[in-house]
């Protein structure tokens, strides 16, 4: 099991799109809903929460395991210039890049590192501001290179995508 992404561009809201008697949407295929993840609010700013929205636009995926991710989010945090800091894990003080996006800071990419890595929808508003957080840190993604920079790329896509009236899912 693991993390999976998807991203889409130029949504459109389809307030009649055809339901079954559950609520459910009836053609899955070419209409989405989005879940707004409580424990994160704002992030789907620019969607209408329980609206359907047409998925006629452009659409990337991308896969990772719960560890990966939380690695890829300490190295964002890292590249960004967030301050090691202690927290608890597992019964033991570990140092983490991550923890001022946790507590509420705000800069690059915390929209991000402070999200679900399990599910949740950041809508456009939000992709906008973290695709201009990855175009400002690529030279410096690239520098580093290897694995880091190729994940890189695919956020990059992703939110860049996003931006278009779109939207990120955790699922």
């Amino acid at each position: 099991m693991g993390l999976d992404i998807t991203a889409y561009s130029k949504l459109v809201e389809a307030p009649d799109a055809d339901r079954d008697s559950d609520g459910e949407l009836v053609d899955y295929d070419n209409h989405t809903t989005f879940y707004s993840n409580e424990d994160f609010p704002g992030r789907t700013e620019g969607l209408t929460e329980g609206m359907a929205y047409r998925t006629d636009g452009e659409c990337s995926g991308l896969s990772t395991g719960y560890g990966t991710y939380s690695a890829w989010r300490e190295d964002l945090a890292k590249l960004a210039g967030y301050p090691a800091e202690m927290r608890e894990q597992y019964g033991s003080q570990v140092e983490s890049h991550c923890v001022s996006c946790w507590g509420g800071g705000e800069g690059p990419f915390a929209e991000q590192i402070n999200f679900s890595d399990c599910e949740g929808t950041i809508g456009p508003v939000v992709s906008a501001k973290l695709a201009k957080d990855y175009a400002e840190f690529a030279e410096r993604a690239e520098a580093v290179g290897g694995y880091f920079w190729e994940k890189y790329q695919e956020w990059r896509v992703a939110f860049d995508l996003a931006a278009d009236n779109g939207a990120v899912v955790f699922h």
